[in-house]
C-alpha cells in the first residue's frame, strides 16, 4: 500500500511540475468587458451602453477593457455597412504591462464617425469585428438611424 501511495505522489508531483512549466494557450485572449457606446470620457470609461445610434450622433464607438500581459497586441476594428461589406478599418495597440505596479487593465476603443459622413445616409444594421493578434475575438451588431434591434 505504501508503494502505491508513493507512486501516486510521484505521479502527482510530476504533473504539477509539468503543468507549471507549460505556456498559456496562444489562442487565449483576456477580453474583460466590451460595449458599444456614443462617447468615452477622459478616463476612458464609456458614457453609456447602447446598440442604436441616431444619424445625428457624432459616432458609434466599440469600447473594450482588456487585461494586459508582457507584450503589446495589435488590434483591428472592421466596420461593416448594412450590406455587410467592409466600410471602414481602424487600428490600435494594446500596450504591454509596464512593470508589476502598472495598470493590468487597458481601455481601448475605436469610433465610426456618423454625423456629417456618408454613414448617416446608410441606415440599418451594422457590425464591427474586433481582431486582436490577427484573430477575431468579438463581433458586435448595432443599428444606425432606426429603432429596430440588431440581429446576430
Amino acid at each position: 500500500m505504501q508503494m502505491l501511495l508513493r507512486g501516486i505522489a510521484i505521479a502527482l508531483l510530476g504533473l504539477l511540475v509539468l503543468g507549471s512549466t507549460a505556456q498559456a494557450d496562444p489562442l487565449y485572449f483576456a477580453l474583460s468587458e466590451h460595449t458599444m457606446t456614443s462617447e468615452v470620457d477622459e478616463c476612458g470609461v464609456p458614457a453609456d451602453s447602447r446598440v442604436t445610434f441616431d444619424t445625428t450622433d457624432v459616432q458609434a464607438i466599440s469600447w473594450l477593457k482588456i487585461w494586459r500581459d508582457h507584450r503589446p497586441h495589435p488590434v483591428e476594428w472592421r466596420w461593416y455597412s448594412p450590406n455587410m461589406r467592409v466600410y471602414h478599418r481602424t487600428f490600435g495597440i494594446i500596450p504591454a504591462i509596464d512593470g508589476p505596479v502598472g495598470y493590468w487593465g487597458s481601455n481601448i476603443w475605436s469610433g465610426l464617425p456618423i454625423d456629417g459622413y456618408e454613414v448617416a445616409m446608410m441606415p440599418g444594421t451594422w457590425k464591427v469585428d474586433v481582431i486582436v493578434d490577427f484573430r477575431k475575438v468579438l463581433t458586435e451588431y448595432f443599428n444606425i438611424g432606426g429603432h429596430q434591434s440588431p440581429g446576430c
